[in-house]
């Protein structure tokens, strides 16, 4: 399990990097927030496309080679960053990496479901969404050093290293593979019976807005920082900051469970990053920025792991890749069109719009869970 956290890390470090790159490297370009938007939107562009497909193909194939495949498109995504220095190489970049990732990505919370007794699933997940925080951490940290200090372009090329132990370790190391589609009913199924039930549906659309919520964050606030003219260090450190707070969140969620249901975990912690969202564009100062930050990393940190393993909970059996495509291409809807709407209100309006606009969303995200 150790050895799947670890490469889980080093790809979604090189993913979530290039996003942060991509980002600050268009805007000194001088492109316009709607640019910015578009290239955010384009990460998820592919995976809204494929999501249930990638889930269907890791159900019926096993996960081994998902994750290679997933794990070299994103190197080559991020090889285009390195080479290409214009707006249309960061296009590509954007494509490549969301393409790669959804296939990554399905494959390895669907090893990671199945991997040793159902007992030890919760504590499985928890250490996947640790991995996550991780990678979270010091993707934005270390990229924001590496454009302060050798450049854009040495930081695509930082991000590709990355890469590499996770598809040398898959290609030598065979046992990564787990086929759930030997336990598939045989009668002739479709995704839309999944959308039938309603506890998978309302999952879903939860994870959707959950996600939504996470990555309008992660897209705008550095948007949002490069308009106070902070620097490339200063907004990865505030990024930096939130994901270690939803490790912290993530550290102590084991012990919440134990003591409470998932389902009343997220509806608290959702609805108390909902205020904190409602503050966030009260603040232009460094150190308030920071400090709300790490409060709303305490408050997201817990939704996106708890949707993962509730929803893999509610999975038919050998449905489990297939319900985990449907989730993630709920949330990739969230994340083509969320960027989309967030820089024509921020460009339209300004920052407060985009920050109270995430807080009701959160806020109605609580009021869904408290329903379950």
């Amino acid at each position: 399990m150790y050895m799947i956290i670890a490469f889980s890390i080093a790809i979604h470090t090189s993913y979530i990097g290039s996003r942060i790159v991509v980002s600050l490297y268009a805007l000194q370009m001088g492109a316009s927030q709607f640019t910015i938007g578009v290239l955010a939107a384009l990460y998820s562009t592919v995976p809204l496309i494929l999501g249930v497909y990638s889930g269907k193909l890791v159900d019926s194939t096993g996960t081994r080679w998902p994750l290679i495949g997933g794990a070299i498109v994103i190197l080559i995504g991020t090889l285009i960053g390195y080479f290409e220095k214009t707006i249309n190489g960061l296009l590509f970049t954007a494509l490549l990496a969301g393409a790669g990732f959804v296939f990554f990505n399905v494959a390895i919370q669907t090893l990671t479901g199945s991997y040793g007794p159902v007992a030890e699933r919760s504590r499985n997940f928890s250490m996947l969404s640790i991995g996550y925080s991780i990678s979270t951490f010091i993707g934005p940290v270390s990229v924001g050093l590496a454009i302060d200090h050798i450049g854009h372009q040495g930081a695509f090329l930082m991000l590709c290293l990355f890469t590499a132990p996770p598809i040398i370790g898959l290609l030598l190391i065979r046992r990564f593979n787990v086929v759930k589609g030997s336990h598939r009913p045989k009668e002739k199924t479709s995704t839309l019976d999944l959308l039938r039930q309603p506890p998978v549906r309302s999952m879903v659309i939860i994870s959707g807005m959950v996600v939504g919520a996470w990555d309008l964050f992660s897209f705008y606030l550095p948007i949002y920082a490069h308009s106070l003219h902070l620097s490339a260090t200063l907004i990865g450190t505030i990024l930096g900051t939130y994901a270690i707070a939803a490790l912290m969140t993530r550290f102590a969620m084991p012990a919440l469970l134990r003591r409470y249901r998932a389902e009343r975990v997220m509806f608290v912690s959702l609805l108390f990053a909902a205020v904190c969202f409602g503050f966030f564009p009260l603040f232009e100062n460094f150190s308030y920025i920071l400090f709300i930050s790490f409060l709303l990393g305490l408050g997201l940190g817990c939704g996106q792991p708890l949707s993962m393993l509730i929803a893999y909970n509610r999975s038919p059996p050998g449905r489990e890749g297939e319900v985990t495509g449907l989730r993630l291409t709920a949330n990739n809807v969230a994340r083509v069109f969320i960027p989309m709407i967030c820089a024509f209100l921020g460009t339209s309006f300004g920052a407060s719009p985009v920050f109270w606009l995430n807080a009701l969303n959160l806020g109605a995200v609580s009021l869904l869970i408290s329903k379950q």
